[in-house]
């Protein structure tokens, strides 16, 4: 699990530096390069918060627009076949590619985080649900970032 804070609309990925003994870190999801550091975790808090009405500050005093992160667009690569094969299927429904991929990535969002609270045998196990068979449940255990394995195990013993 990746560490997050967020202030005021941002959000900054956390290390810790085992070499400094202090804890790291940066702003994420804009251009400007903002970083901040803290030996505990209530100072590590207020540097950030520093760092953010810093920049705020520095920005409207120079005129310029803060970067917002996520706003909204962003270049996904796909392989040919597979843009091809999306475009014709958004057209055959008369919907735009961009809407069709919207759709797409929300069904995946909202999956996963589905997933994430129904998750109580363990860390190592998510239980989906969908029944195979009465009193089952579809166990996904992950070996992997890249492998999955699914199996079945009754629901009571």
């Amino acid at each position: 699990m990746r560490a997050m804070m967020e202030y005021k609309g941002y959000h900054a990925k956390i290390e810790y530096d085992a070499e400094d003994e202090i804890f790291v870190g940066e702003v994420f999801g804009i251009t400007d390069s903002l970083n901040f550091h803290g030996n505990s975790i209530d100072e590590l808090k207020n540097t950030f918060y520093q760092c953010i009405d810093n920049y705020l500050d520095i920005c409207a005093k120079t005129g310029k627009n803060p970067d917002k992160e996520f706003k909204g667009t962003f270049n996904v690569r796909i392989p040919p076949d597979l843009h091809k094969k999306l475009a014709l299927k958004a057209n055959a429904k008369n919907e735009s590619l961009n809407s069709m991929v919207v759709r797409a990535i929300e069904q995946y969002v909202f999956t996963e985080e589905s997933q994430q609270k129904e998750e109580g045998l363990s860390e190592a196990y998510n239980i989906f649900s969908l029944p195979i068979h009465e009193n089952t449940v579809v166990i996904d255990t992950k070996t992997t970032a890249n492998q999955r394995n699914f199996y079945q195990r009754p629901l009571f013993k």
